[in-house]
């Protein structure tokens, strides 16, 4: 395993901490009119792509059924998910500002990000992700079947136009359209590929310079400037972006990961979820404050995202864990090996338990 030191001091960051700046990058974003979080969003689904192969390889696909592992992608998306849906809706509804009924639909995830019954900002996102759950067992099949990556490569560019397609013409936004992101991840476990240092500092720098040039570009700098429409969309461009990451993306994901950096990767979920309210609430009346009003606003937020880390996260995550117990002692599968078997990523930034 890559050592932590196998690049400068200020880049040894563990697998949780990115992850947290990751969902940092998101709430930036949220409280700016610069477009950096989508690109986030994407790096995240090519971290669930490593992730999700690593613990179907060496734990979901070993189980009877694989009923196991959607329950349990499922539970960690859904427990937290829901709980900060119906709190934000009770939150609106108590400052005057209620949803109409039918954003109760919104509970059920699927289908969230092409009805735009989001009250969190932000599970547009996780719809895409239970999708990509859903279609992991396939991924991972054709992936094993299909020896030739231009063949894949291939099927991939043909899914994600197809994906484009309904996004573009039905309105139906799927997994589809941000397919490369998430292969990408899983290709990333399947080679078991370790760049070299030069070639991770290389990605960073290019995806550094390539987002300077963008931004000072007056024909390309309204892709990363929410108001104004680009020469192309914004997600395109993103997925696109965040490729020079992905030298980085798998050197992080073969570091050691401790204590503390573990707590920062399960803490980015509930950072992620639930700011979005909050900043919807409070930055319209803080706005004329400037920074110091985003300061407080970013103070909320963060007090927010603790409270729902401690009082709700961490108990949806042991009830995850008691509920797939009992469910593979159903299929037969020995007790002892429970607590080892449910585990894992949402989003790509959840690494309890992980390889």
């Amino acid at each position: 395993m890559t050592g932590p030191l196998s690049l400068p001091h200020g880049l040894a960051i563990g697998p949780g901490t990115f992850r947290v700046i990751l969902a940092a990058f998101v709430v930036a974003s949220h409280l700016s009119n610069f477009e950096i979080g989508r690109p986030a969003v994407f790096v995240f689904f090519s971290l669930s792509g490593y992730w999700i192969s690593a613990i179907y390889d060496r734990r979901y696909s070993k189980y009877p059924t694989l009923w196991i592992f959607y329950l349990s992608r499922f539970l960690r998306i859904w427990l937290s998910f829901a709980a900060a849906f119906v709190l934000a809706l009770g939150v609106f509804a108590l400052v005057g500002e209620p949803r109409p009924p039918i954003t109760l639909a919104g509970l059920a995830l699927f289908g969230i990000a092409s009805n735009r019954l989001d009250v969190l900002g932000t599970a547009w996102s996780l719809d895409l992700e239970m999708q990509f759950y859903l279609l992991f067992p396939l991924l991972w099949l054709l992936g094993a079947r299909i020896r030739s990556r231009a063949v894949i490569a291939a099927g991939v560019i043909a899914v994600t136009a197809f994906g484009w397609f309904l996004r573009e013409g039905p309105g139906l936004w799927t997994a589809l359209a941000y397919a490369p992101s998430f292969v990408l991840g899983m290709a990333i476990y399947a080679t078991r590929w370790a760049p070299s240092r030069g070639l991770v500092l290389a990605g960073l720098l290019a995806f550094g310079a390539v987002g300077v040039l963008v931004f000072l570009s007056p024909t390309l700098s309204a892709l990363l400037i929410k108001s104004d429409p680009g020469p192309i969309d914004e997600d395109i461009f993103g997925q696109l972006w965040v490729v020079f990451l992905l030298p980085f993306v798998a050197w992080n994901v073969r570091q050691q990961s401790g204590p503390i950096d573990r707590t920062l990767g399960n803490f980015s979920y509930p950072l992620y979820i639930i700011h979005w309210p909050v900043v919807a609430l409070l930055l319209p009346s803080l706005a004329a404050y400037g920074l110091a009003g985003k300061v407080v606003v970013l103070g909320a937020i963060l007090m927010v995202a603790i409270a729902f880390y401690v009082l709700v996260d961490r108990p949806a995550e042991s009830l995850r864990t008691r509920l797939l117990g009992a469910a593979l002692e159903k299929v037969g599968w020995q007790p002892e090996h429970a607590s080892r078997a449910v585990r894992g990523p949402p989003l790509g930034i959840d690494r309890d338990g992980a390889p």
